[in-house]
């Protein structure tokens, strides 16, 4: 894979995977019913932080792309969740993690004003529509994001086996291929969703060629869970 043609494609996979974050933003979003330095300190303290990965990884401060709303809107009414920005007290996005060209994560903390909530949108991820919703949210914006010559293809959607954590977990993995280089690179992206108490914790993951490492993944998202 050439190094400039991988470049691109990590470049709009991250903005590809951002439709699986709780919220799509950062910093509070409505006045909270606890307390709003409480609740944001927490949702920072949540994600992922430099220290959790191991040796060769870099970071750079995650910039949103004001974009993603409408995809994150379409996903949400999909699944039944509703309208996040009436419910949340506070979010934050950890920074955009990279090992070389190809291998990203990210993740994102969202306080919910009340445990029914936060529960109720858990249960949206574990509906057994979710994979269908995943890939209609999806498809639109691989069609826009990629670069041109670069046309996805195979992109399907399922559930991946994953650890239970704290008040419970969803998690699925998105795959499409794109021509490269003369032959079909899959590319696999990861969502991992899960809740403690009014937290609602995302870990997003993208790897070209293989799926992202198993049991880093699973780490990272033990790493944030002890730290609820």
């Amino acid at each position: 894979m050439r190094t400039g043609s991988a470049a691109v494609l990590v470049a709009a996979v991250l903005s590809i995977s951002a439709l699986g974050a709780c919220g799509g933003g950062g910093g509070s979003k409505t006045a909270p019913k606890a307390s709003p330095g409480g609740d944001k300190a927490l949702a920072e303290r949540i994600v992922l932080q430099k220290g959790d990965f191991p040796a060769g990884w870099s970071s750079q401060p995650h910039a949103a792309d004001p974009s993603q709303t409408a995809g994150v809107r379409q996903l949400r009414q999909c699944l039944g969740v509703g309208d996040i920005t009436t419910s949340t007290s506070a979010d934050a996005n950890s920074d955009d993690f990279s090992k070389g060209q190809t291998t990203n994560a990210r993740s994102e903390a969202r306080i919910a004003q009340t445990d029914g909530q936060a529960s109720a949108d858990l249960a949206g991820f574990q509906t057994g529509n979710a994979t269908g919703c995943l890939q209609k949210a999806l498809e639109p914006v691989l069609k826009e994001r990629l670069p041109s010559g670069f046309t996805p293809a195979n992109l399907t959607v399922q559930q991946l086996v994953f650890p239970a954590l704290k008040d419970g977990t969803a998690a699925y993995q998105a795959s499409f291929t794109i021509p490269l280089a003369g032959t079909n690179v899959p590319v696999y992206v990861d969502f991992i969703v899960f809740r403690a108490g009014r937290a609602e914790v995302t870990l997003e993951t993208t790897n070209a060629g293989s799926p992202f490492d198993a049991k880093l993944e699973q780490d990272l998202a033990k790493k944030m869970a002890d730290r609820t």
